[in-house]
């Protein structure tokens, strides 16, 4: 799941933006001078983590989040 971006771009009109909430399991990247991070998160409906990518400010394990955004899948 990822952030909805910051600026105006096309975007497919049939992506549908959802909510998911889990509890960071593990940072696999995190920049502190822009807060971009790819994080591995639980959640309740899925029985694999949960790749997420977006910008965040001191996300940390163990920390539960509530977020908006839409999937894709990143080649």
């Amino acid at each position: 799941m990822s952030t909805p971006p910051a600026h105006s771009q096309k975007l497919n009109v049939s992506l549908q933006y959802e909510i998911l909430t889990g509890v960071v399991e593990r940072l696999t990247f995190y920049s502190q001078e822009s807060g971009y991070t790819v994080a591995h998160l639980t959640c309740a409906r899925a029985t694999d983590l949960t790749t997420i990518v977006g910008s965040f400010t001191n996300i940390q394990p163990g920390q539960t989040l509530q977020l908006t955004g839409f999937w894709r899948d990143h080649p």
